[in-house]
């Protein structure tokens, strides 16, 4: 049955992709984070469900008018820089098989993130991709959260199988770049029952990446509660939270989370820590002997372990950081490349959150950027001990920085925004916020 309703519900929403391509990228995105076909047991498991929608978003994306013209950023142009570096390392790759097969991905990713670009440039629009992203990656971290409370914490909170997020570590960075989103979009979300959803997706998510047993996604954790702390508009309340909410956690959890979680002052003795201090090792050798494009897709092999290490036996498969990770496979350049991507849409948001701080008219731009830049801080600590550099929820955000920032460019030149005097603090009747403008009133 599930195969039949997850397959009648994709097959129906197929025209409206193509008649209005900007759903078809919110079907693309329910599909790629949620992964529904990978929640049954039958035919839709292994059914290429998001390429087909993504086929019929670019024809219909082609056959109609209701489009917008790329934003030609500082982002945009690093993003195609890096697409190009990404083309040219796979050309001189140490294993072309595997490269161009993992090429293939990324640029379907990237391809994607353009077509994000080209269509959701409306702030309704874009609202609702937000909100698709945050309920789909959501759902695991309510479902995982009951899963660790009524489990006792016994066992490892993970991902659906076969998908980018199956794992422990990877469940948890997913689930720390969510909970900027959860957060920000019930603040001017005007459906009660909506805004309670996503308060208890919010709070069960916590407990999921804290039951994922990853060390990472608890460093990611903590750098991303104190980054909304200090954006929180009541800080006393969430004080008093976090004052109750930590101690009953620590109270609650198994001895095997402690026992785990003490490894990260004996990484020594830890096999996981050790394998990918290895792992870095051998980035660091690659790019050094490659500097300009790194070995290409995938270079963690056996061959290369021998080269590099002979008196070690190969241990990982990839670099265990987003940042090794590229430094291994695409060399300084792509390293510099990726960082200057990171640094840019970080720089971006910061002058937006800077320039809107006190502007009713682009409050919800200030939101949006705010949110993002939480959520890339929670990617940022989780990703430096995981190879997620090709996640497409990064890609989609840094898309979301530009479409801001376009926002704000376009309003600017058309002289819709002044320089207001700070606002009195907002008041807020029953989750509504008062004292800023809506998002849509821009």
């Amino acid at each position: 049955m599930r195969d039949i309703l997850v397959t009648m519900i994709i097959v129906g929403a197929l025209p409206f992709c193509f008649v209005q391509p900007w759903i078809g990228i919110l079907v693309w995105s329910w599909i790629g984070y949620m992964n529904p076909h990978r929640l049954s047991w039958g035919f839709a498991t292994t059914m290429p469900f998001a390429q087909i929608v993504a086929i019929v978003t670019v024809t219909g994306w082609l056959c109609t008018t209701d489009r917008y013209r790329l934003p030609w950023t500082r982002e945009v142009y690093l993003l195609l820089a890096l697409w190009g570096l990404f083309f040219l390392s796979t050309l001189f790759a140490f294993y072309p098989q595997d490269a161009w097969r993992q090429l293939d991905k990324v640029s379907k990713i990237l391809f994607m993130t353009f077509m994000t670009l080209c269509l959701m440039q409306d702030p309704a629009r874009l609202r609702a991709l937000l909100l698709v992203i945050a309920l789909s990656l959501g759902f695991f971290g309510l479902k995982g959260g009951i899963f660790a409370v009524t489990t006792g914490g016994a066992h490892q909170v993970l991902g659906p199988e076969g998908t980018f997020i199956d794992g422990n570590t990877e469940i948890g960075l997913a689930l720390n770049m969510v909970l900027p989103l959860l957060v920000f979009l019930r603040r001017e979300e005007p459906h009660p029952w909506l805004r309670r959803l996503l308060l208890v997706m919010f709070g069960f998510s916590i407990i999921a990446i804290l039951i994922t047993y990853s060390r990472g996604a608890l460093l990611g954790l903590a750098a991303v509660l104190s980054v909304l702390f200090f954006k929180s508009r009541i800080k006393l309340v969430a004080l008093l939270l976090l004052a109750v909410g930590i101690p009953i956690a620590f109270l609650t959890m198994p001895d095997q989370w402690f026992r785990k979680m003490q490894t990260m002052q004996e990484y020594e003795q830890d096999g996981s820590a050790a394998g990918r201090l290895i792992a870095w090792d051998v980035a660091y050798r690659i790019a050094l002997d490659h500097p300009l494009l790194g070995g290409g897709f995938r270079p963690f092999q056996r061959e290369v372990y021998a080269y590099y290490l002979p008196n070690r036996t190969r241990t990982n498969t990839d670099g265990h950081s987003i940042f090794f990770q590229v430094l291994a496979e695409h060399g300084f350049s792509g390293l510099l490349l990726y960082l200057g991507l990171f640094c840019s849409t970080l720089l971006s948001l910061r002058q937006m959150i800077h320039r809107y701080r006190y502007n009713p008219s682009m409050q919800w731009v200030f939101h949006y950027a705010q949110m993002v830049e939480a959520s890339l801080v929670g990617y940022l600590i989780s990703g430096l001990f995981l190879s997620m550099s090709y996640f497409d929820l990064y890609y989609h955000l840094v898309a979301v920085a530009i479409i801001l920032k376009k926002f704000s460019r376009d309003y600017e030149e058309h002289g819709m925004v002044q320089t207001l005097q700070p606002l009195p603090a907002a008041r807020v009747d029953g989750g509504a916020v008062s004292g800023t403008a809506e998002y849509g009133s821009v």
